[in-house]
């Protein structure tokens, strides 16, 4: 009996327009951050806000380093910064061109 096995597993599938759907739901959310910005500031002050929620938004939604997204590689970095590390000494025997394990 033969399976068929689908073939781009690591290909995200775009759901709105040319958006996948992490992308749109971080557009939908910088834009819901953005009707509130204009809706409780003046607009000066509600444009200079709305700059930094523009470029976060962005960035979430299309930045990746190293094929990751931003919010992986954001999430790693915190756990790199807040977990515990363990540093273990090793002491290499002399005459040894590779160390032992």
């Amino acid at each position: 009996m033969r399976f068929q096995l689908p073939q781009f597993i690591e290909t995200e599938i775009n759901i709105v327009g040319p958006f996948t759907l992490k992308q749109f739901l971080w557009i939908a959310a910088g834009g819901t951050m953005l009707f509130l910005d204009f809706s409780v500031l003046r607009p000066v002050a509600a444009v200079i806000v709305a700059i930094p929620i523009v470029a976060i938004a962005g960035a979430l939604a299309f930045l990746k380093i190293d094929d990751m997204p931003l919010i992986n590689y954001i999430a790693m970095a915190m756990s790199f910064m807040f977990g515990p590390k363990k540093y273990v000494f090793r002491k290499e025997e002399e005459g040894s061109i590779i160390p032992k394990r």
